[in-house]
Formats: C-alpha cells, sequence, structure tokens
C-alpha cells in the first residue's frame, strides 16, 4: 500500500484551492506555497480508510480530508508565531516572510475555509472537526505550564491534546461521513488518537537522535526552548540532579547526552510500540475480519522507517529495534 492514496491529489487540488482566491495577491502568494508543502499525513489516513472498505472517495469525504489538512496548517503558521520559529519545511515561517499580522491573519483564514469545508462533510463531521480545534488550542496552552517537574501523565495529556487529537478527529470524521456503525467509528478514532500518540512520541526521539539534513528541520531544540519529553521526565528520576544542572547552565548538548542513555531511549520507544500496537487492534476491531490489514502493515512499516531513516547514523544503534520498539 502507498502511503499517500491516489485521491489525495484531489485533496491537495481543494486545500490549495482554499488557501487561494483572497482578493490580495501578498496573501495568496503566502498561503499556496504553505498550504502546498506538507505531506498530508491525516488526509492519507481518511482516504485509506474509505479505501480498505471499498469506497470511492465521495465529495463529502474530499471535503473532510481537506478540512483537516486546512487546520493542521493553520495550528502550524499559529504555533510558529507563538514559539518563535523561523522555519518551517526548509522555508522561512510564515511571521518571518510576511509579519506577524499576515501569519494571524492567514491562519484565520485557514481556519474560516477548513470549517466551510467540515460542514460540506456534514454536520456530525463539522462537530467533530470543532472540537478538535478547540482541544488543539487548550493544548497550545498547556504546554506553558509543562515543567521539568511535570509527571509523565500530565505531557501525554499535552500530546494529546497538541497532536493526538486532530489524528482522532481526522479518523472519526472519514468514519462518520462512511457511514460505518456507531461501535466502529469509536474504534476507528481510537486508532487515531493512538497513532497521533506515537506521531508525537518519533517526532521527540527524533530531536533527541535525528539527522537535521535528513528531516529538513532543526534538531536539539526541545531543551532550549524548555519543552520537556517522555525523555526529559524519566531522565529526572534517574538522574535528575545532572539533568538540572546542565540546563541551569545551558549546558545543552550535556543534557542530551543524558537523554540519550540506552535505557532511556528503549523506554521512549516501548511507549510508542504501546500506542502502535493498540492502534493496530483498535483498527481491527473497527472493521471487518482481514480488511484492516494493509493499514496496519503500512503503520508499523510507516514508524520503523521514519525512525531508521531519521536518525543519525552514529545513533542508530540506540534504536534497540529488537528490544521492544517498534518491529
Amino acid at each position: 500500500m502507498n502511503a499517500v492514496n491516489p485521491s489525495g491529489a484531489q485533496v491537495r487540488r481543494l486545500v490549495i484551492q482554499n488557501a487561494g482566491g483572497t482578493g490580495a495577491r501578498e496573501l495568496d502568494e503566502v498561503l499556496r506555497p504553505v498550504a502546498s508543502a506538507g505531506k498530508m499525513l491525516r488526509p492519507s489516513l481518511m482516504l485509506e480508510i474509505g479505501a480498505l472498505i471499498g469506497s470511492v472517495p465521495s465529495p463529502s469525504l474530499l471535503s473532510a480530508a481537506a478540512a483537516v489538512e486546512l487546520l493542521h496548517v493553520a495550528s502550524l503558521i499559529h504555533d510558529d508565531l507563538i514559539d518563535g520559529s523561523e522555519y518551517r519545511r526548509d522555508v522561512p515561517a510564515v511571521h518571518v516572510s510576511a509579519g506577524e499580522g499576515i501569519s494571524i491573519l492567514s491562519g484565520d483564514l485557514l481556519l474560516a475555509r477548513g470549517m466551510k469545508l467540515a460542514y460540506e462533510a456534514g454536520p456530525a463531521a463539522a462537530s467533530v472537526w470543532q472540537g478538535a480545534f478547540e482541544r488543539l488550542t487548550l493544548g497550545q496552552l498547556a504546554e506553558s505550564r509543562l515543567s521539568l517537574r511535570s509527571k509523565e501523565e500530565d505531557f501525554l495529556s499535552y500530546i494529546s491534546l497538541k497532536t493526538a487529537e486532530l489524528f482522532a478527529a481526522c479518523c472519526e470524521m472519514a468514519a462518520l461521513v462512511l457511514d460505518l456503525s456507531p461501535s466502529s467509528v469509536q474504534q476507528v478514532r481510537s486508532f487515531g488518537w493512538n497513532f497521533g500518540m506515537a506521531f508525537q512520541l518519533m517526532d521527540d526521539l527524533l530531536d533527541l537522535l535525528g539527522d537535521d539534513e535528513v528531516l529538513g528541520k532543526p534538531v536539539e531544540t526541545d531543551l532550549p526552548n524548555g519543552v520537556y519529553g517522555v525523555a526529559a521526565l524519566k531522565v529526572l528520576t534517574t538522574s535528575g540532579a545532572a539533568l538540572e544542572n546542565a540546563l541551569k547552565a545551558n549546558q545543552f548538548s550535556d543534557a542530551y547526552v543524558l537523554l540519550r542513555d540506552p535505557d532511556i531511549v528503549s523506554y521512549c520507544l516501548d511507549l510508542l510500540e504501546s500506542y502502535v500496537a493498540t492502534a493496530a487492534r483498535s483498527l481491527n476491531q473497527a472493521l471487518p475480519s482481514g480488511t484492516a490489514s494493509p493499514l496496519i502493515t503500512w503503520t508499523r512499516r510507516y514508524f520503523k522507517m521514519a525512525l531508521e531513516d531519521g536518525i543519525r547514523a552514529e545513533y542508530r544503534h540506540l534504536l534497540s529495534l529488537q528490544r521492544g520498539g517498534v518491529k
């Protein structure tokens, strides 16, 4: 199975169409490349769920998929401004290239048009889209409350809001548009949520171990920005004084060495794998026997390859995939 459903081209055209035609050339010039640059992972999952049950993508499913992508892109534009990130996907962030005001308006416009597309997909799908938007906002607010002293469950609750809820929403919207049974809708949503949790944990691991040239974005940025993931919280329980001293002295390279302890990395991989396994079980329960296998196989391969390809060669021995990482 391909990572991107062939119908993804239709969704991408719909996204680009809704990112243009503003009547202001300078805004169109900003929005079109931003909207067209994404990998469209979330819409692809929606289309693949449809393909598993033999459904030809309907206008409602295409609208729902485009609505999710517009919400995702808008959140990135706003997040970059809030976080002061200078680059996104190898190009200057919108607030850098066009100014803070334009970045706010750009994100707002994409949200408005995403909402319109969500309603075109149906009232139930629109309600799920609105809920995802709300939780994304709450997730951004929750980030400021995290600290090195936060509990692991608090951090996991944060990444649920920040990342997993949008994956859950996109899969739930697909299931609703495809008119699956209520129990199947909930299991498909569970697949998306667990996929999203694994996705964010993988992203956090790549900040520790990743190759910035391969990833196309800077690595080792979380600790300097005061973002403490599972690895940092786990280190605090084993060598907290050393980590705290390194952070207080702004010796971030030394702090990252502590986070790359093989036992810490193995713990993070085990946690990631637990979410991937739960995602697989949920999808199996949602769909008829054997139907889910292609997407489950792709999901496992996606995380395995993303880690193997994205990690610097000198750190690949830390993956220890056979010990409990993604198999």
